[in-house]
């Protein structure tokens, strides 16, 4: 049960960060918002020599052709910790796994319309659809990978591979290098 209240806490405080760094973004102008995805798919570009050795505008160019697919990652994967964070907050919950599933979806797809609603309130920057479609997916993904990682771990807890901290505490002292 304290283990639980833990959990809760962790996943709440990692719901705050993540809602608050989605805000962040939200609330940079276009310029900025452009500029930081460029600077980030620039440093990318730069491990590769065929990159460095483009001549400037090239290179300006393979980055604007780069940027709507990174944007559109970075959408999906902040919105993926979302789901998997939502989704780990409820699973701390006594409530039926439909009740957990469906309120992590709602939830993430909720902040993902206001988020949208936000960012018509910045200079440069537009509200769409399909970014919520994109944010979505990802908070559908998200909680996906909590459902699957907790499908292996019980498994495995029956197979006997992962032991619980009394079980392993134990295990652990009883090996023969602590004997002697």
């Amino acid at each position: 049960m304290k283990k639980n209240k833990i959990y809760r806490i962790i996943f709440l405080i990692l719901i705050i960060i993540n809602c608050a760094t989605i805000f962040h973004f939200s609330s940079q102008n276009g310029d900025i918002s452009g500029n930081t995805s460029g600077t980030v798919i620039k440093k990318v570009l730069n491990i590769f020599s065929k990159y460095k050795n483009l001549k400037e505008e090239e290179q300006i160019e393979t980055i604007e052709k780069l940027q709507p697919f990174v944007r559109k990652m970075a959408h999906f994967s902040i919105y993926t910790l979302l789901g998997f964070n939502l989704m780990g907050f409820f699973k701390t919950l006594k409530i039926q796994k439909k009740s957990k599933i469906a309120l992590s979806a709602i939830l993430g797809v909720l902040y993902a319309i206001s988020d949208e609603i936000h960012q018509m309130f910045s200079a440069g920057r537009t509200a769409r659809i399909f970014d919520v479609g994109v944010d979505t997916c990802g908070v559908i993904f998200g909680i996906l990978i909590i459902i699957i990682l907790s499908k292996i771990i019980q498994k495995e807890k029956q197979r006997g591979k992962i032991h619980g901290r009394k079980t392993l505490n134990k295990w652990w002292w009883n090996t023969k290098s602590f004997q002697k």
